[in-house]
């Protein structure tokens, strides 16, 4: 029995691209499945369940991505890992991300902080 194979389109659609969190959320998604599965950015192909290789990848917002899967399941893979790439990586849109966000110590920076 030969095994399945499925591609689809993607685009990078969440305001960071594909960086630690949007990996991390891949790799855990592809590994429950028995296919291998690729993401192809041009020539660059990486295997999607290595969050190195997807981070390598450099994939930034509105870029054009394609998944490859081979496997019994390959099907299935494929329409998870579109939907994921669709839900922006489950992100919340209005989210400004970690790097426009004050930290705890600027948030409580006041003069009187000293009990002086």
């Amino acid at each position: 029995m030969t095994d399945k194979q499925a591609t689809r389109n993607v685009t990078v659609s969440n305001r960071e691209g594909v960086h630690l969190r949007a990996a991390t959320s891949v790799v855990n998604l592809c590994r429950r499945y028995e296919s291998a599965v690729w993401i192809a950015k041009g020539n660059h192909v990486v295997d999607a369940k290595s969050p190195l290789q997807l981070l390598g990848l450099g994939a930034g917002p509105g870029e054009a991505l394609v998944l490859k899967a081979t496997g019994p399941d390959a099907d299935q893979a494929i329409d998870a890992l579109a939907r994921l790439f669709a839900a922006h990586f489950e992100e919340t849109p209005d989210d400004p991300g970690p790097s426009s966000r004050p930290s705890t110590a600027e948030e409580g920076n006041t003069e009187n902080d000293s009990g002086e």
